[in-house]
């Protein structure tokens, strides 16, 4: 038998080169990813307080900080005004990173409005106010006056100076004017015209621009002889014509009749 042959020993020297190499590496990698973290990601910020600031303050504050908002929601308050912040979360005091959301909740303003006083005021300006205080305007219902220009406000409801809750509907009573001169039509024999009359109107004070409309009702039907904007103090002057004996003219001023006359 031949005798027995022994392997030749393989040198662990380069496997132990490999090892360390493969090790160094990982730790390398660790390390640099460690330190490319801390130099990358966000810095810690605090929140800083905010509650009862006004909105547009609380978020100056806040991009300082380097922090974002949102308004979440709107709630109403009786102690802080409106636009005042009323809750933040996170909160104040707390650490958080730069560039985190805090969202807000921000008040509404009172529950209740004061009902205010519009009479003789312009409806447009009327409107507004009543708008302003968050109450909104539910009919106008037109009634002549003699001295009260054609637009202004005559009368409300619910009266003003009351407590009332926002979003209370609110019917104004508007004027107008002076009842328009109506000519009494009599018997008369049948002429069918044409008949022209000349009619004249004084703008009254009021909005800053009021419809003029003139519309002629005769035998052919009806149909708009004049429509323009003028402005308060405006003359119009308009001569119109119409057909057959019961021809009428109708003038309107902002959409409520201020003169009817008789073309005959």
């Amino acid at each position: 038998m031949w005798p027995a042959t022994r392997r030749p020993r393989r040198a662990l020297w380069p496997q132990f080169i490999e090892l360390m190499a493969i090790l160094v590496f990982i730790v390398g990698a660790y390390y640099a990813t460690i330190w490319v973290w801390t130099r990358t990601a966000p810095r810690n910020t605090t929140v800083p307080k905010i509650v009862d600031l006004q909105r547009q303050e609380a978020i100056g504050l806040l991009q300082s900080a380097g922090l974002d908002s949102e308004v979440i929601s709107e709630k109403a308050s009786e102690e802080q005004p409106e636009g005042v912040v009323l809750a933040a979360e996170p909160g104040q005091g707390r650490t958080v990173k730069v560039g985190r959301l805090v969202r807000l909740t921000i008040s509404s303003g009172s529950r209740w409005a004061t009902m205010p006083d519009v009479s003789d005021m312009s409806v447009d300006r009327a409107r507004a106010l009543l708008k302003q205080a968050r109450l909104v305007v539910k009919r106008e219902k037109a009634r002549y006056h003699p001295k009260v220009p054609v637009g202004y406000v005559l009368g409300q409801n619910p009266p003003p100076g009351g407590k009332v809750p926002r979003g209370t509907e609110v019917d104004l009573v508007v004027s107008k004017g002076p009842e328009p001169e109506t000519e009494v039509i009599q018997d008369q024999p049948a002429d069918a015209g044409p008949h022209s009359k000349s009619i004249e109107l004084t703008v009254p004070p009021g909005a800053s621009l009021q419809e003029v409309k003139i519309i002629v009702t005769d035998s052919q039907g009806e149909h708009v002889a004049y429509r323009e904007y003028h402005e308060p103090g405006d003359v119009v002057t308009e001569t119109v014509t119409g057909e057959g004996p019961n021809a009428v003219v109708r003038v309107y001023l902002s959409g409520l009749l201020v003169q009817e006359k008789s073309l005959r």
